[in-house]
C-alpha cells in the first residue's frame, strides 16, 4: 500500500483538517509541503481562504513557483463560493506574485461560459485592489453588468487618472442613469477639474446632491485663478427654474475674488433673459444679502444705464447707511424709475444726509409722490415749509399724500394745517383723509384743545339735494361717525357697526313696504328685476359728495334687508393698514403669484387695494382688475390702471381673467380665487411674465396653499404642485383685532415668502412643514400671527388681554395679562 501514497495530497488533508497537535507541528507540515516536488497550484491555493494567519502567510512563497495564468484559473475556480471578505484577503496576495499577464487572464474569465466562474472572475475584480492592468475589464464590466456598474465606477475612480480615463469619465458625465453621472461628475470635481470645468458647469443642475456640492467646491476653487472664464460658464445657470441650482450658480460666482466684476457680468446676462425669468434671477441674487452689498454700492455710480438700474433695485433691499451717499445723486438719474427707487430706499434707510436732496426732488414730477413719503417718513423739521406749500396743489391726491407724509412730524403746527385742509378744503376726498388724520394725530399727542366733533362736522358736511334717495343721508352720517357698515332691516331702526360692536340708533323700526321703497331709490330697474329673480344683489353705490358704499341686498324671513360696507374716500397705503414696511417690495416683482388670505370680513380687499395703490404710486405700468363689485376706485397716479366688475363688465372672473392674458397687463388683481379655473389662469399669468395679486378663504398661509392643491383632482394635483412652487411669492394671512382705541380694529398678519425652502415643501408634498418654515423664517420677511400679535402689543396698538384671547400659543402673552383675567376666563 505505500507504493500508491501521495505525500502531498496527505500533507494537505492533514492540514486541512487541523491535524496537528501544535503551531510547531504545523509549521513542520507546511515546511514539509515547501519540500515536496509534486506540488500544483491548488495544493496551496486554499490555504488563502483559510482564517489562520499562519496558512495564509505560509502560500504566498508557496505559490512564487507558479507564476503562470493557468494559476489564475486555479484561483478563480478555488475562490467559486468563497464570501467578499475571503475574497478581499486573497486577492492582494494573486496579484503579488507578479503573474504575466495575469490581468488579461482575469479579464477573459470575467466572460466565460460557466456561469459560476464567470460571476465569481466579476467578483475578484472587484475585491482585487486598483490596478491600471486591471482597468480595462473594468471598463468593459461597467459598460456590459449593471446591476454592478456603480461598484466597478467605485474602482475605477481609485485609479489614476490619464488622457485615455479623462475622456471616459467626461462621456460618463452625460448618462441617463442618475447615479452614473453623479459618480462621474464626482470623480472630474475631484481629479481633473480645470479641463472638466465646462462639464461641470453644465451637468451642475442635473445631479445630486453630493455631486452637486463637489462640483460646486471644484467651480468655485477654480474662480480664484479663472474668474473670468468660471463666470462665463456659470452664467447661463441663472435662468434655471430650479432653485438649487441658480443658488448654487450664486455660490460659485460670488467665490470669486472681484465680486463687483462678477455681480456685474449677473446684471448684464439678466438683461438678456425674458421678462419673469430676469427677475427670478435678480431674485436669487437678492437672498446673498450682505455679500453682494459692496459690489452694489460700486455699481451704483456704473456707466451703463440698465445696470445701475439693476444695482439699484437690489440696493434698496438692504438697510445700510453705506448707500446714502452713493444714493443721493440718483435721484437726478435720466431713468425715472431710477429715481423712484432712490427716494423710496433713502426715507426708508432715514439719514438726515437725504432731506435737502429729498425736497429738490419734489420738484420732479415723476419723484414727487416718492419723495413725499420718504420725507415723511424722515419727518425732518426742514421739510415742513416745502410739505405746507403743496397743500395747496391743484391735484387732490398729491393733498392727500401730503397729509400723510405730515402727520409723522410732531409739531404744533401739523394739526392745525391738517384741521384747515378738513374745514376748508374743496375735495370732500381731501377733507375726509384730513379728518381721520386729525383724529390720529389727536390721539397720539394728546392734544386737548381740538374739538374732534365739530371737526368731523365741518369736514364731513354734506347738502343733501332736492330729491335725494332718503338713504344718502343715512350713508354719509355713518361715514361721518367712523362707522364701518350700515344695516337696513325690516322690524328694527337703523343699525351701524363701530369696530365689531353692532349700535342701533333712536328712532322708530322701518315697515317692509318703507325698506323695499329706499332700496328701490337707489337701484336700477334692471337690477331690481335681477334682485327679484335671484333674491340677492351685490353692487356698489356711489354717492356725489358722499362716497362709495359695497351694497348687498338680499331677501330674507322680513322681507327685503340690506348691509351697506363703507368704503373709504380713498385707496389705503401700505402703512394705513399696518403691513409690514418689507412688502413694499412685492411692486419690483415683475412676475408671480401674491395671494392675500382670511375668513370673511378680515379686511382682504383693504388689502388689496393698499398693493395695488403701492403699485400706482411706483411703478407705471398696466394694471388689470377684476372686482366684484368694484370698490376702491383707483386714481391715475403712475399706472394705467383698467377695473372690470363682474356681472357688470364681464360674466364671470374665469372668463374675464382669460380675456385679460390678450388685453398687454403687467399686474392682474383678482378679488377671489373662487374655482379651479380660475386658479389654473392665476398660475398660468403668473408663470407668463405677470405679476398676480389675488384673494383666498383661508384661515392661514399654509391652509391658502393645501386649498388651492387639494381643490384640483388627484392627478392634476402634482402639476399644481410644480407651477405654484414656481410662481409663488408671497401669502399674505390676515385677521382683524380689537383695537386699543375705541371703535378700531386692527390687521394682524402673517407672512409667507416663496423661499426655495418653501418651494421645495411644496414641490415635495411637505406642506405640513410650512408653519415651522415660517417660525424661523423671521430674517427673510417671515412671521407668524404670534408674532404679528407681539408687534402690536409691543406697539401698544392692542391690549394684554386682546393678544393672549387671539394667540395660538397662549403661555407666550400670560405675562402680560392680570391674574383677574386668566380667572375669569378659565373654565
Amino acid at each position: 500500500m505505500a507504493l500508491f501514497q501521495n505525500p502531498v495530497r496527505d500533507i494537505v488533508r492533514r492540514l486541512e483538517n487541523r491535524e496537528f497537535s501544535s503551531p510547531e507541528e504545523r509549521d513542520g507540515l507546511l515546511a514539509s509541503l515547501g519540500a515536496q516536488q509534486g506540488l500544483k497550484p491548488q495544493d496551496v491555493l486554499w490555504m488563502l481562504f483559510r482564517p489562520d494567519r499562519a496558512l495564509r502567510d505560509a502560500a504566498t512563497p508557496l505559490l512564487q513557483r507558479f507564476r503562470e495564468p493557468e494559476t489564475v484559473d486555479a484561483f478563480v475556480n478555488e475562490a467559486k463560493g468563497k464570501p467578499d471578505a475571503a475574497l478581499r484577503a486573497a486577492g492582494p496576495v494573486l496579484f503579488s506574485l507578479g503573474i504575466p499577464g495575469a490581468e488579461k487572464r482575469l479579464s477573459d474569465l470575467t466572460e466565460a461560459e460557466n456561469a459560476d466562474l464567470r460571476q465569481t472572475a466579476r467578483r475578484l475584480v472587484l475585491e482585487s485592489p486598483p490596478s491600471k492592468g486591471l482597468e480595462p475589464v473594468l471598463w468593459q464590466l461597467a459598460s456590459t453588468d449593471a446591476e454592478l456598474r456603480s461598484r466597478y465606477l467605485e474602482r475605477l475612480a481609485a485609479l489614476p487618472v490619464d488622457a485615455n480615463s479623462l475622456q471616459r469619465w467626461s462621456k460618463l458625465a452625460n448618462d441617463p442613469a442618475p447615479e452614473v453621472r453623479d459618480a462621474a461628475i464626482d470623480f472630474l470635481a475631484r481629479n481633473a477639474p480645470e479641463q472638466s470645468a465646462k462639464i461641470l458647469a453644465e451637468q451642475l443642475p442635473h445631479v445630486g446632491v453630493n455631486a452637486r456640492a463637489s462640483a460646486a467646491k471644484a467651480l468655485s476653487d477654480l474662480s480664484n485663478t479663472k474668474g473670468e472664464q468660471i463666470t462665463s460658464l456659470i452664467l447661463p445657470m441663472v435662468a434655471s427654474g430650479d432653485t438649487a441650482a441658480r443658488t448654487t450658480a450664486l455660490q460659485i460666482l460670488l467665490s470669486d475674488r472681484d465680486r463687483t466684476r462678477v455681480v456685474r457680468a449677473y446684471i448684464e446676462f439678466s438683461k438678456r433673459l425674458a421678462g419673469f425669468v430676469r427677475d427670478r434671477a435678480l431674485d436669487s441674487l437678492r437672498e446673498f444679502g450682505t455679500e453682494i452689498l459692496e459690489p452694489l454700492i460700486t455699481l451704483l455710480g456704473d456707466q451703463d444705464d440698465d445696470v445701475r438700474a439693476a444695482a439699484m433695485g437690489l440696493a434698496a433691499s438692504f438697510d445700510d447707511k453705506r448707500l446714502v451717499p452713493v444714493t443721493i445723486p440718483l435721484l437726478k438719474d435720466p431713468d425715472w424709475w431710477v429715481r423712484i427707487v432712490a427716494a423710496e430706499t433713502l426715507g426708508r434707510l432715514g439719514d438726515p444726509r437725504a432731506v435737502e436732496p429729498l425736497m429738490a426732488a419734489l420738484d420732479d414730477p415723476d419723484v414727487r409722490w416718492t419723495a413725499i413719503s420718504s420725507l415723511g417718513r424722515l419727518a425732518d423739521p426742514r421739510a415742513l415749509p416745502a410739505l405746507g406749500k403743496l397743500l395747496g396743489d391743484p391735484q387732490p391726491d398729491v393733498r392727500i399724500e401730503v397729509m400723510q407724509a405730515l402727520k409723522n412730524f410732531k409739531h404744533p403746527q401739523v394739526i392745525q394745517a391738517l384741521i384747515t385742509v378738513a374745514t376748508k378744503d374743496a375735495s370732500r376726498d381731501v377733507r375726509g383723509r384730513a379728518l381721520e388724520l386729525v383724529e390720529e394725530v389727536n390721539a397720539r399727542d394728546k392734544t386737548t384743545t381740538t374739538d374732534i366733533a365739530a371737526v368731523r362736522t365741518a369736514a364731513m358736511a354734506v347738502r343733501a339735494g332736492q330729491g335725494d334717495p332718503k338713504l344718502n343721508s343715512l350713508l354719509v352720517a355713518t361715514r361721518a361717525q367712523g362707522a364701518s357698515d350700515f344695516h337696513l332691516v325690516v322690524g328694527q331702526p337703523p343699525i351701524i357697526r363701530m369696530a365689531a360692536e353692532l349700535r342701533r340708533a333712536q328712532g322708530d323700526p322701518w315697515t317692509a313696504e318703507q325698506t323695499v321703497a329706499m332700496l328701490k331709490d337707489i337701484v336700477t330697474p334692471a337690477q331690481w328685476e335681477r334682485l327679484e329673480k335671484e333674491k340677492q344683489l351685490d353692487f356698489c353705490y356711489f354717492i356725489h359728495n358722499g362716497g362709495r358704499y359695497r351694497a348687498n341686498i338680499f331677501l330674507d324671513h322680513r322681507g327685503y334687508s340690506a348691509v351697506f360696507r363703507v368704503i373709504p374716500d380713498r385707496p389705503p397705503t401700505l402703512s394705513e393698514i399696518g403691513l409690514p414696511a418689507h412688502l413694499a417690495e412685492i411692486a419690483d416683482y415683475h412676475q408671480g403669484l401674491v395671494m392675500v388670505c382670511g375668513p370673511t370680513g378680515s379686511g382682504k380687499s383693504t388689502t388689496l387695494a393698499a398693493l395695488v395703490n403701492h403699485f400706482n404710486e411706483v411703478r407705471t405700468h398696466h394694471v388689470i382688475t377684476l372686482e366684484d363689485p368694484i370698490e376702491f376706485v383707483h386714481p391715475f397716479k403712475n399706472c394705467l390702471i383698467n377695473q372690470r366688475e363682474v356681472g357688470t363688465h364681464t360674466t364671470s372672473y374665469a372668463r374675464a381673467l382669460r380675456a385679460a392674458l390678450r388685453e398687454d397687463p403687467d399686474v392682474i388683481v383678482i378679488g377671489e380665487l373662487r374655482d379651479n379655473e380660475s386658479v389654473s389662469l392665476a398660475l398660468t399669468a403668473a408663470e407668463t411674465g405677470h405679476i398676480v395679486l389675488g384673494t383666498l378663504n383661508s384661515v392661514s398661509a399654509a391652509k391658502a396653499i393645501d386649498r388651492i392643491i387639494l381643490s384640483f383632482p388627484n392627478d392634476e394635483q402634482p402639476q399644481v404642485r410644480a407651477s405654484l412652487s414656481e410662481s409663488l411669492r408671497f401669502v399674505i394671512a390676515q385677521k382683524l383685532l380689537p383695537g386699543r382705541e375705541a371703535r378700531k380694529q386692527v390687521a394682524c398678519f402673517e407672512i409667507l415668502r416663496g423661499t426655495s425652502n418653501i418651494s421645495m415643501m411644496i414641490r415635495d408634498e411637505k406642506t405640513y412643514q410650512i408653519y415651522s418654515a415660517i417660525q424661523i423664517g423671521r430674517s427673510l420677511g417671515m412671521q407668524t400671527f404670534d408674532e404679528g400679535i407681539k408687534d402690536l402689543l409691543n406697539r401698544q396698538i392692542i391690549t394684554p388681554e386682546t393678544a393672549y384671547t387671539y394667540a395660538q400659543k397662549k403661555e407666550d402673552f400670560e405675562h402680560a395679562v392680570s391674574p383677574e383675567f386668566l380667572q375669569s376666563i378659565a373654565f
